[in-house]
Order: C-alpha cells, then structure tokens, then sequence
C-alpha cells in the first residue's frame, strides 16, 4: 500500500442521464464509483482517495461517507482543469482520474512502475475499441497527437506499430494520469490563472503547462478501459466476446457446469478447415455438438444480434461432412465478413428437463428482476430464442426477494443459483443467459452475453422500487377484510375480470386516464347499474385502485356485485368463497369472469353448470332453487327494461349542445361535460353493456346447446349493423366534412389525452377507401324447429317475450351497447379537447396534462388550488408514474408473495419497449412483400429468419408465439422498435383480419380501429 492521493474529478454534469457519472449503476449493486474504488483498492487506502465535486455531490457523499469531499466553487461556469486546481495537494505522488471511467487494477499498478513526472494513460485503440463506436462519439472525444518513441504500451508496441514506423499516433486521453509529488507545488501556483482555462477538454491545457518543466510519459491502455457515455464500451470491457466469457467462467463456477468449447476464426477456417475438423474431433471425441456464432458484431452493447446468426445442433461430430455445412452456415450467416468473426463450438446436452433463456433485469427498463423464460415441454435447449414454441413459461422475480422463488416455482431454484454466481463473478448483473437443466438437476450455461439496451432513462433505484412494493403489499393484506356490504373471506385482485381495465385504459394508464375511468365507470356507475338492475347492492365499493400505480379489480366486490339481491347472505357467503376459490385454481380465467366463473343472468344450461361447478362447494339444494329463482327474475325483467334503462343516453346529445355554446371557461365546460357523462353516458351504457352481455350468453347457450350451429350464430351477428360498420361505409360515401362531424371525436384510446381523436388527423383515420365490394349484410332466420325449441326454453323462464323477440332484444342490445358507447365518448373526447386548450392558456402541454387528475380539474375551478400547485402535483405524479414502469406485477394477485414472484399467464403478451404507435397492419404471407415501410408487421412466430424485416424500416412488430427473451423480443428491444411477442393464437386470428391498429406497448394494449 503506498501514500499517494486519488482525485476523482466529478464536478460536471454527466454526458448522459441525470444521475452523477460516479453514481451510475454498472450494475444493480454495483455503481460507477465502487469500480474506480476497486481499481485503486491495491494501491492506497481509502482515506487517500478524494472527490471534488460539484453536481449532485449531496448524492455521491449519501452514498460513499466514507471519502474525502471537496466542493468545487462555480463548477457549473469552469472547466475540468478549474476543479483539478482545486484538488488538496500535499506532497505525495497523485493520480487523477474523471469520475465517468474505469481501469483494471494492473493498469494502475503498471503506471506507478514507470519513471516519469507525467504518466498520461493513452489509448491508441480508441477508433475501435468497441464494435461500430458511434462517429458522434468519436468526434468529442479527447484525441492528442504523440511520437511513436512517447508511447509506452500495455502489451508490445514493437508488434503492434511496428507498420507505423516511427509516425506521430493520435490517440484518445482516457481521463487517467499519475503525478510525481513535485507536480504539486506547481498545479498550486496555477489556481490564480485558472481562468485562463475554460476549455472543456484537460489535457491540451495541461500539457501545454507541463511539457516545459517535467518528463511526460503516455502509457498506451489499448483499450483496457471503457467511458460510461457508452454502454457497449462498458459490456466489452467487462465480460468480452461470448467464447471469451465462457472460457473464463468455465474454470471458475461452481454452481452450474460450462462445457468444454473450441473456437476458431473465420480466417482460420478459410486457411485450414480440415485442421480445424480434425481438432474438434480430437477434442469432442465422437460427441454431438452445437455450432454456434461469436462475432465481433454480436457481443455488442447496442446491437447484441442475440439469435440473429445461425446456430446448429445436434451435429455429429464423427461425421466431418456434416461438421463441415455446419460450420459453413454459421459463418454464411455472418454480415460484417470480418476475418477475426469466430465459430464457437460445444457438446450438445440431450435429456434436458427444462431450457430457455433468463435476463439478469427486465429487457424494457433495466428494473431489477430476473426473468426467466423457458420450456418445460418440448425438451429443446433453443426453443425460447428461437421462438418457436407455441407453449413457453415465463416467471418474473424481484431481485428483492429471491428467496421466494423456491416455493412458487422450485425447479429454477438450481438456475438462480447459478446465475447469481456468475453475476458475482463477472461483478455484473445485466446480462442474458442460455441454460438447460438436465435429468439429474445439473445446469448447463450456453451462452452469457451483456442485455443490450439503453436504459438511462429509467432510474431503477432499488430503495425506491422496495418501498413501492411494501406499499402495494401493506394495501394487499389490508384489502383481505372486507367492508360490511362485502361477504367472502378473502380478497384476489386483477387486471382484467370487469370493466377490464388492462384493455380500456392499460396495465400503467397515466394519472389522467386512470381518474376518468374511475370517476366515469369505476367508483359508483358500475355498481349503480348492477344495484338497478337486481344484485347486490355494493355502491360504497369502488371496483378498482393500484398497486404500484397499476389498476387492479377487486375480484371479491366484483362477485358480489353479479349475485342477486334475492339471495340470502348465507348462500351468498358460500357462492362468493367458491368463485374465489375457482379463480385461485384457475387464474387464467381472470378475463373470463361471467363467463368461466360466477353465471350471472338464467339460461337453459344453468342447472347443468351449477352441477359441474359448484356442487363440491357446500351450496345445497335449497341455496341452488333460490339462486335459480333469482337469477330467473333479473334475467326476465331484463327482456323488457332495455329501453327505460338507455333512453338518458338522449338527453346527453341534446345537453352537450348546451354546454358547448355556453359562456363558460374551456375547463367548466369539460367538467360540466365529464359530469353530464357520468349521470347520462357512462350509466345508459353499463345498463346497454349488461343487455349485451345477456345476448352474448343466450346466444353461446343456445350454441352449446344444440339448438343453433356456431356458424349460424355468427350469421346473426354478421346480419346487422352496428357503429363499426356505419364507419366503414360511411368513408366510402360521405365528404371528409360529414364524417368529422359524425366521427371525429373518436379516438384510439377513449380516456387517454395524448392520443389524437379523429378530427385532429383526419387525413390519416378517416381518409376515404375505395372497396372492392360494398360492406352487405347477412340473411339470418330461424327454422321453425329452432323457434320452437328456444320458445320451450323461454317458457321455463316464464318469459314475457317469444324467440322471434328474444332475437331482436338480443339484437337491439348488441346495437345499442355500441352505440351508447359512441355518444357517451363523444362527451370524454370533447372534454379532454377542452383541458388541451385549458392546459394550453396555462402554459402546460398536453403530454403534461395526462398527470393530471380530475379532483384537481374540481379544485381548480372552485379555486381550491392555484396554477402553481397544480404543476407541483403534475410533476409529482410524474415522478411516481414512471417508477410504475419498474414494477412488475402479474395479471392476478392472489397472495403477498406475488409482489415480488410470479409466472406469467399463457395469454399475456409480450410487450417490447413503453411507446405507442398507431399504424396499418400488414399480415406478413411471404418474404419480399411490397411497402413494408410504416406498417406494423404481423407474422406468426418470433423466427431469426425474418431480421430483414427490420430494414424495412417497419413501425412495429406482432407475432403469434414467442416469449420475452425470444430472438424477435431482443431485437425489438435493441432497436427501440415497440412490439407486442406472442399474443396466442385467439388474439393473432383476430388482428389478422384488422387493418389498422394502435400498439401502446406501456399500458400492454393492443386496439384494433379498423
């Protein structure tokens, strides 16, 4: 250990991101200045280290007590030489170093052997230290022109300039130097010239002061270094190429086995491939193995091209013809061609439990989660990254609480393990492992590569994510007691079961649209309808509120809102528990609530259904008659109620008009409008949503039934039209004028105020389309055995209606839940128009408007609060509203633990980036389509055959399978292109018949417009 000082210089604003340069995470316990610690750890103690800061320095000292501080006074007007001048010298050797760089320790310890004054740590690699380095990032960064015979270097300078002869070397200073002690009184004299620098570059002005008096030295780091304005430099400096990595790790991990490997490079192959056939034999012994890629391109930061080169498995090793097209087509799927591209080669493991593929954080935002994404079923060791499972397993946990993950899902328990040793080896944590758990629980590591997006832009702080899911959990156990009006003993919340809330405002609505859902439909509307219409009554139960800003449906008063009144509180107790129960059981039927769980209305099939589902559940025969009789009632009341139910929605058009040609403010007139909504919209409409949902039963009964064919139901359906259907027509008919005034309030997200309605882009949603074929109408009727049949159901209903009647209520309700919702979002669209124009004459933009929430538009206009408090709380939300991008949370929350474990339901999407996009959708049916360009491109699986699509310069990307890490999720990912991986089979056939849609990848929403 020697006396010399450390000055760590960090007075500056960061290139990039906010956080001080010295605070950023490397990893997610590892930050920026824990590394440069590390790197000085051999060569002096900690209290000799000193930090001269400026920006945020309150931060770096919360962080690091234990160092020496000093503030550099006027940081934010001087240069980086301005803050060296203010280092405390005393007489002792000294190093300098930006807080934004790291060193390997022996690159510290070789500049101390070196007989100098200066040691100036130089790189001479600096144009390529790291795969395609930016052209932006070569231009700032801190060259210098040298002599040959100046530079000493950190491997052989003789071999590697020998071409050079003696020519000058322009090299990059790496922002490291090392002083002999009588530097000191001389940078001392200087601080009164200070001034005279303002450059916001060190060394020119540092040399041109020290060249006269002292020996100056340039070490050559020849790219043993890296700068944190780039990810990738970081990644490459840490972990290397893929064979590199593995062949370090092999000789050091415990937990998990790392197979023996030979690599070799394309032109080694081109020089001598039956030498290298001959090695591999020689060393695999007869074994299969697996040819894989290890390009210089693919182990980039930026651009990783995980699965984007082939790979072949299986191969026999014995048979050097086959051994040889393998080879071949590896490196025939090569782009750069660069000679130095190696072909990485590894025992084939056969017999394998489970595969896939884990992330060491979340691939969108860089949270601190491990996410693992695998098979269990098809025994392949590349069917994640290839993407062409249809069934594939993804389970998400919080690196908070990892010791969890052996009771909710213990097969992995042996992969977490070994990946957290290799994370505390590597001393990294961003990373993207290939594994295969064999027979005998062994884990075998294929592939450990750097995860290859950007995220600065989130600030993933562990502390700040920890108290967020303590919160969420707290409210969690406290909701498991229900209120008075409430019956059941437990309480499950999701995102999907009622008014489904996933699809209408989003998985993470903004504050905005979250207070309007709630304000419009969620507080009291839906359980004002239910309570008209004959159930129980739950009005002082909101339906929805957040976890981890996220909204969730409580499952629990949703089931109680769908039992009628009628029915006695001891059966209720009962049939509530037993739904609860079945959701427990089967949570991927979260969506399908009325559906798959808690019958709601009387149909011919109900007796069979209680038998099948609820017979094991304590319900005896005297609950299921005064259940049956209940239900009875509500549904036969329901055949003659829908007009008096929906006739307000009238009232709403007419008032409207009121509203707009009133005198009030832009922001009375939205809240009269939102209001007017409420008590006219949103309740009519759940009155018409709950015919609909009648229609759709009674027609799915008489189907299963056997009383119509399912291709006789959707001949009803096809046989009358509804609003979307007007619109279709109506574009190839009317003037652009027409269909503003009829359409142009429409817009793709109905609460969301950064999405544009119609009538702001007319041109793009309205514009007229020629058919090929005008829009017809179906023929539909029922034989007389049919109407018979299904007016002997409704005489067990006691029904007031025949079947010829029942078909056009069923009719009419389908019509009307279309169009109340068309006239109810005529009112949430103009209101949100006029908060655009009271944001705009108060200074604030739109997209700062959706932080806004309703109690404040109220307070606001009672002049509770003024403008300034207003933006306080804007900003706020702000801040909250993205730690909500860094919480993962599952589709149902059935106990504490899902907080921080969970697996994904085999529905859910996959969805790559937070952005939103509004575009044509093209179904991909062969390669070499036309005008690819703009559109969001649907195919069916999540295949490395279709990269060439990216340079087509698609908008986004839909396939039918794949999973998180799948080869399609990853390149999406690094190209910032939003894509929605492995939407099933149901939602695929359903957009492949769309033809424009909006994929908001933040809120998990996928929309089909037209």
């Amino acid at each position: 250990m020697l006396d010399i000082d450390i000055f760590i210089l960090g007075a500056g604003r960061p290139a990039r991101g906010v956080e001080p340069s010295a605070l950023k995470h490397i990893a997610h316990s590892r930050r920026a200045l824990d590394w440069q610690l590390d790197s000085f750890a051999a060569v002096c103690p900690k209290q000799n280290i000193h930090y001269l800061g400026g920006y945020q320095i309150e931060q770096v000292v919360k962080q690091f007590p234990q160092l020496n501080f000093t503030l550099i006074p006027n940081w934010q007007h001087h240069s980086i030489l301005h803050t060296l001048l203010y280092a405390p010298f005393r007489d002792a050797d000294f190093f300098i170093s930006y807080s934004d760089t790291i060193f390997r320790p022996q690159t510290i310890e070789k500049m101390i052997s070196i007989k100098a004054d200066v040691v100036i740590a130089v790189d001479s690699l600096w144009q390529n230290r790291y795969n395609k380095r930016p052209r932006a990032d070569q231009e700032i960064a801190e060259t210098l022109m040298i002599p040959f015979t100046d530079l000493q270097d950190n491997i052989n300078k003789s071999a590697q300039f020998r071409h050079l002869k003696e020519e000058p070397k322009l090299v990059e200073f790496t922002g490291l130097a090392y002083f002999n002690k009588k530097v000191a009184p001389f940078l001392k004299q200087l601080k009164q010239q200070d001034s005279h620098y303002n450059t916001e570059k060190i060394i020119p002005d540092l040399l041109a002061l020290l060249q006269q008096q002292f020996h100056i030295v340039y070490f050559d780091v020849a790219g043993q270094w890296a700068e944190f304005n780039s990810d990738q430099d970081i990644a490459r400096f840490i972990l290397g190429t893929k064979a590199q990595t593995l062949a370090r790790l092999a000789r050091m991990v415990k937990k998990s086995h790392i197979g023996a490997q030979y690599t070799f490079t394309c032109q080694q192959w081109q020089s001598g491939p039956q030498f290298i056939i001959h090695q591999i034999q020689h060393k695999f012994s007869s074994q299969r193995v697996v040819v894989r890629s290890s390009t210089v391109a693919e182990d980039g930061w930026l651009a990783s091209h995980a699965g984007g080169f082939e790979t072949c498995l299986n191969i026999d090793s014995s048979d050097p013809e086959k051994l040889t097209q393998a080879i071949s087509r590896v490196i025939a799927s090569y782009q750069s061609r660069n000679p130095d591209d190696q072909v990485l080669i590894q025992a084939y493991i056969d017999k394998v439990r489970l595969a896939g593929v884990v992330f060491t954080c979340t691939l969108e935002t860089g949270a601190p989660y491990y996410r693992f994404n695998f098979d269990d079923q098809s025994r392949a060791t590349d069917s994640v990254t290839a993407g062409n499972a249809a069934t594939l397993r993804t389970v998400l946990l919080s690196r908070l609480q990892t010791g969890l993950l052996s009771e909710q899902v213990p097969e992995l328990q042996p992969v977490l393990t070994a990946v957290q040793e290799i994370e505390q080896l590597l001393g990294y944590d961003r990373l993207d492992m290939e594994f295969a758990l064999d027979q005998q629980n062994q884990v075998h590591i294929f592939q450990v590569r750097p995860l290859t997006v950007n995220h600065d832009s989130f600030d993933s702080d562990p502390e700040k994510i920890a108290a967020c899911l303590q919160t969420a959990r707290a409210v969690f156990e406290r909701k498991q007691k229900a209120p008075p009006v409430i019956l059941g003993s437990r309480a499950i919340f999701a995102n999907m079961p009622d008014w489904n809330p996933a699809e209408i405002i989003g998985t993470r609505p903004q504050p905005l649209a979250f207070s309007l859902y709630r304000y419009l439909v969620t507080d009291w509307v839906w359980a004002q309808q239910r309570y008209e219409f004959g159930y129980r009554d739950v009005r002082s139960c909101p339906l929805l509120l957040a976890f981890g800003g996220q909204p969730y449906v409580d499952v629990r008063a949703s089931i109680n809102s769908f039992i009628p009144a009628a029915l006695a509180d001891k059966y209720t107790q009962t049939l509530v528990n037993a739904c609860l129960q079945l959701l427990h059981k089967h949570p991927h039927w979260h969506d399908k609530l009325e559906f798959a769980i808690i019958p709601t209305i009387w149909t011919a099939d109900f007796p069979a259904l209680f038998t099948s589902r609820f017979q094991n559940f304590g319900l005896d025969r005297e609950g299921f008659q005064q259940w049956q009789q209940a239900l009875k009632d509500i549904t036969r009341k329901a055949f003659t109620r829908l007009r008096d139910d929906t006739q307000a929605i009238e009232t709403l058009a007419l008032r409207l008009r009121q509203i707009q040609n009133s005198q009030l403010s832009a922001l009375d007139k939205a809240l009269f409008l939102l209001d007017d909504c409420k008590r006219f919209g949103t309740l009519p409409f759940a009155h018409a949503a709950r015919a609909g949902f009648i229609a759709s039963a009674w027609l799915n009964s008489l189907v299963s039934l056997g009383i119509l064919s399912v291709e006789k139901k959707l001949r009803f359906l096809s046989s009358f039209g509804t609003i979307g259907s007007a619109l279709e027509q109506d574009r190839a008919r009317l003037s652009k004028e027409e269909l503003l005034q009829k359409y142009g309030h429409l817009r793709p997200g109905t609460y969301d105020i950064t999405q544009y309605a119609y009538h702001e882009q007319p041109d793009y949603f309205l514009a007229p389309i020629k058919r090929e074929k005008p829009f017809d109408k179906t023929t539909f009727a029922c034989n007389v055995n049919e109407l018979r049949q299904i007016d002997h159901l409704l005489q067990k209903l006691n029904s007031p209606i025949n079947a010829p009647e029942l078909f056009s209520y069923m009719r009419t309700a389908i019509q009307l839940r279309e169009h109340c919702k068309f006239e109810f979002t005529r009112n949430v669209s103009l209101a949100l128009d006029y908060l655009i124009k009271t944001g705009q004459q108060n200074g604030i933009s739109r997209d700062q408007l959706a932080f806004c929430d309703i109690g404040d538009l109220k307070q606001l206009s009672a002049n509770i609060i003024d403008k300034e408090e207003w933006q306080q709380r804007l900003r706020a939300r702000q801040s909250r509203y993205a730690r909500a991008h860094l919480i993962e949370l599952p589709s149902v929350i059935k106990q504490p633990n899902n907080f921080y474990v969970f697996e994904r339901l085999d529905s859910q999407p996959n969805f790559v980036t937070i952005k939103k996009i509004t575009a044509p959708l093209l179904l991909l049916s062969r390669q070499g389509e036309a005008n690819l360009s703009g559109k969001i491109i649907l195919i069916t699986q999540a295949d490395p055959g279709y990269d060439w699509l990216f340079s087509h310069r698609i908008a986004a990307l839909i396939t039918c399978y794949g999973g998180a890490n799948s080869h399609m999720a990853i390149r999406a990912a690094e190209m910032a292109l939003p894509a929605a991986i492995g939407v099933g089979e149901q939602k695929f056939e359903a957009l492949s018949q769309a033809r424009l849609i909006s994929l908001d990848c933040a809120n998990q929403l996928i929309r089909i417009l037209q």
